[in-house]
C-alpha cells in the first residue's frame, strides 16, 4: 500500500468515536458528577473573545482569589499581614506584580499552612511533582479547579486536530488507567489510549508498540518530546512506517528544533508543543499556526519576570511566574516554576486573542554557567554539542562545579574516536581553557521516573534570573 493511501487509512475517523463524544461522554460526565463538558464549551467560547474582556474576567477572578487566600490560607494571612499587605488594597496589576513571589522552597516550609481552611479534607486532590526542575512537591487541588484544567485541557487537545473520543496513542509512564477497573474502562470507552511505557522503552516494546498503532490507528500521538523523538528514531531507523496521526502533542520538556524535524518527518504531520507543569496544569500551547504558544487565560495569570520578581519587557526572557485562579484548596499566587520564557509581540494569525510564549528557552535548572560568569541555556548548548558530536546516541551535561563538567554518552554504532577531539575542542569553545571535564560512557541514560528526561543537570546553587544570580 502506498504512503498517500496509508494516510488516508489511518486518518480516518471510526464511528465509535462519534458514539463515545455524543453518548459516553455526557453519560459518564453525569454518572462523574463533573461540570468538564459545560466548562469546555465555556473555554473554547474565551479564546476568540477579545483581550481586553479576558483580562477583565481575569481580574475579577483574581481579585475573589486574593481575598480567599488572606481570609482562609494562614501562610498568605501572615506573610501579608508581615509586609503590611492588604488584599483588598490589591487595585491594579502593578498592584498585583508587587506582592512576593512564591518559590518552591516557601511550598516545602510552608506545609499545610498553604491550605485554605474553608476547603474540606475529604474535597482536597493530593499529587507530588516530578522534581524536574530539583525540587519535589506535594500538592492539593480541589476538585472544581480539576474540572477547568480538564476542559481546557481538552480544548487544547483539539487545536492539534483530535475530537473528543478519537484514539489516541501516548508515548508515557505510568498509565491512571492501569489504577484500578473505573479508570481501565473508562479509557476502554472514552479516553481511548493506547500506551508505549516511556520507562521501557526497548527494541521489543517499541516494535510491539508499532504493530498496535498499525491497528487501531490513532488520531492523535501524544507523549514526551525526548520520548516521541526516541520512537520516531527507532521507527526510521528500522525502516518503519504506516503511523500518520492527524495531530501530535508534545509536551512534558522542551522539545528540541532537530527532535520536532525528525518526529515530523517519520509521522507526516505537524506537532504541537505544549508548555505545562504538575503544579498549575497546562501553561501555554500552540495552535494550528505553530507560532509560539497561546497562555492559558481561563485558569492561570503568566508572568515572565527579572530577579526582583517584576514583569520584563515583551520580548525579553525572564522566569516565568504563575498565579493559579482555579485552585482555591492550595492557592498559587505568583509562583515561580522554574523556566524561562519570553512574551512575543502581535497577535496570531489564528485569530484567538490569547497572548503568546516563545518557545521556552531551559528549565532554570538546567542552565549552566562558564567559570567567567556567564549563563548558558543547558537545553541550546546540548542541543550544539548533540549535533557536532558525531557517533552519539544519547548525550546528557552535567555541571558538577562552576568549573567541572561531566558528559554522558551512549555510543551509537557509528561512533569514532574522533568525537572526544571535537568535544574537547567545544569545550574550549564554549567555557574556555579553564573549564575541566570527564566523560562517562555508559549504555544507557535512563528518563526520570515520570518518564522526564533531563538533557543537562546542574549542580550548582545559584541559578539565573533568581535572587542573588
Amino acid at each position: 500500500m502506498s504512503d498517500s493511501a496509508e494516510t488516508v487509512r489511518t486518518n480516518a475517523p471510526d464511528w465509535f468515536s462519534y458514539v463515545a463524544r455524543h453518548v459516553i461522554a455526557p453519560m459518564w460526565a453525569v454518572y462523574e458528577h463533573s461540570p468538564y463538558l459545560r466548562h469546555l464549551k465555556t473555554v473554547s467560547a474565551n479564546q476568540y473573545r477579545p483581550l481586553d474582556e479576558m483580562r477583565a474576567l481575569q481580574w475579577e477572578r483574581l481579585r475573589g482569589l486574593l481575598r480567599h487566600a488572606a481570609a482562609h490560607v494562614p501562610y498568605y494571612r501572615a506573610l501579608w499581614a508581615a509586609q503590611g499587605i492588604d488584599a483588598d488594597s490589591v487595585r491594579s496589576w502593578d498592584d498585583f506584580y508587587a506582592l512576593p513571589v512564591l518559590e518552591k522552597e516557601h511550598i516545602r516550609s510552608a506545609g499545610r499552612t498553604l491550605l485554605a481552611g474553608n476547603v474540606p479534607e475529604d474535597k482536597l486532590v493530593w499529587t507530588k511533582t516530578s522534581g524536574s526542575t530539583g525540587v519535589s512537591l506535594e500538592i492539593a487541588k480541589d476538585e472544581a479547579s480539576q474540572q477547568w484544567k480538564r476542559a481546557c485541557t481538552l480544548r487544547h487537545d483539539m487545536w492539534a486536530g483530535w475530537r473528543l473520543g478519537e484514539r489516541v496513542g501516548a508515548v508515557w509512564g505510568n498509565p491512571e488507567s492501569s489504577q484500578n477497573w473505573r479508570l481501565w474502562l473508562r479509557n476502554l470507552l472514552l479516553q481511548r489510549m493506547t500506551f508505549l511505557d516511556t520507562l521501557r522503552m526497548d527494541e521489543a516494546a517499541m516494535n510491539d508498540f508499532h504493530r498496535t498503532l498499525l491497528r487501531v490507528r490513532p488520531v492523535l500521538l501524544f507523549g514526551h518530546a525526548h520520548s516521541l523523538y526516541l520512537f520516531a528514531s527507532f521507527m526510521k531507523a528500522r525502516g518503519l512506517s504506516g503511523i500518520y496521526p492527524r495531530g501530535i502533542i508534545s509536551t512534558a520538556m522542551v522539545l528540541h528544533d532537530f527532535e520536532r524535524a525528525m518526529v515530523e518527518d517519520v509521522f507526516r504531520c505537524k506537532v504541537t508543543n505544549r508548555y505545562g507543569c504538575e503544579e498549575v496544569s497546562l501553561i501555554a500551547c500552540e495552535c494550528e499556526q505553530h507560532q509560539g504558544l497561546h497562555v492559558n487565560m481561563d485558569t492561570l495569570v503568566v508572568e515572565c519576570v527579572d530577579a526582583d520578581g517584576r514583569p520584563v519587557p515583551e520580548g525579553e526572557p525572564g522566569a516565568v511566574v504563575v498565579t493559579d485562579l482555579s485552585n482555591l484548596a492550595m492557592p498559587f499566587i505568583r509562583y515561580r516554576v522554574g523556566d524561562v520564557s519570553r512574551f512575543m509581540a502581535g497577535t496570531c494569525a489564528c485569530g484567538r486573542s490569547y497572548p503568546r510564549l516563545a518557545a521556552v528557552e531551559g528549565r532554570i535548572a538546567d542552565y549552566v554557567r562558564t567559570p567567567q560568569g556567564e549563563f548558558i541555556s543547558g537545553i541550546s548548548l546540548t542541543e550544539n554539542f548533540a549535533m557536532k558530536l558525531s557517533g552519539v546516541k544519547q548525550l546528557q551535561i552535567v555541571q558538577e562545579e562552576l568549573d567541572y563538567l561531566v558528559f554522558r554518552m551512549v555510543r551509537g554504532a557509528d561512533w569514532q574516536d574522533s568525537a572526544l577531539e571535537t568535544l574537547a575542542q567545544l569545550v574550549r569553545t564554549r567555557f574556555g581553557r579553564s573549564m575541566r571535564y570527564d566523560v562517562e560512557f555508559t549504555d544507557s541514560i535512563q528518563s526520570e521516573s515520570s518518564g522526564k528526561f533531563r538533557f543537562c543537570i546542574s549542580r550548582l546553587a545559584e541559578k539565573p534570573f533568581s535572587p542573588g544570580a
